[in-house]
């Protein structure tokens, strides 16, 4: 079984694409991740990986701390590399990239912001690190971002990497992914911690 989480909120992050800028978790955030780390003490898996960017790596240390685990830094699982756009806010991509904005409309999966990652990339650096999760028996719990998750869903559903979009990872909840003979199966999608 694979767990996927969300991060929590992240501080000054809404409306804005913040890719790799390394923000901190917002106080909501903070109260999030506590919430889903006390719910997640009854699950028995044996590894905890992280994201290595801030947000995920301050959420998985509240589920360190009430499950007595340490969290492995992944570099596979940050999330997708925005180049010169990272950190700005929507409408400023629109108005100082305007043509690459619009590129990045005709060709989504394939499109690289000037020094990033397009959707494609992220999706070969993320098997990567699918990949060798899947070599494990026992339940994993991977606190990532939403790009990742939409990733790792596009993998195991193989819908169309245009439409990633159609599905959105909410903070602090959680993705069951089953591991069968076939391959991974979705079992459960942005369970609320309880």
């Amino acid at each position: 079984m694979i767990i996927l989480i969300r991060h929590g909120e992240a501080e000054k992050a809404e409306g804005c694409a913040i890719g790799q800028t390394d923000l901190p978790l917002s106080y909501t955030g903070l109260k999030q991740a506590k919430i889903l780390a006390k719910s997640l003490c009854h699950v028995p898996f044996d590894h905890l990986y992280t994201s290595p960017l801030l947000r995920t790596r301050e959420t998985a240390a509240e589920i360190e701390t009430k499950c007595n685990l340490t969290a492995v830094s992944c570099p596979e699982f940050a999330e997708i590399n925005l180049g010169d756009w990272d950190g700005l806010s929507f409408k400023q991509i629109k108005e100082q990239f305007p043509n690459e904005y619009i590129k990045r409309g005709v060709d989504f999966a394939n499109y690289r912001p000037p020094k990033g990652e397009s959707f494609a990339d992220l999706k070969q650096r993320v098997q990567t690190g699918l990949d060798k999760i899947l070599a494990h028996k026992k339940p994993v719990v991977i606190v990532t971002h939403a790009g990742v998750i939409r990733i790792i869903l596009h993998i195991t559903l193989q819908f169309p990497l245009s439409n990633i979009f159609k599905l959105s990872p909410l903070h602090c909840c959680t993705t069951v992914l089953k591991k069968k003979s076939s391959g991974l199966i979705l079992e459960n999608f942005n369970i609320l911690p309880s």
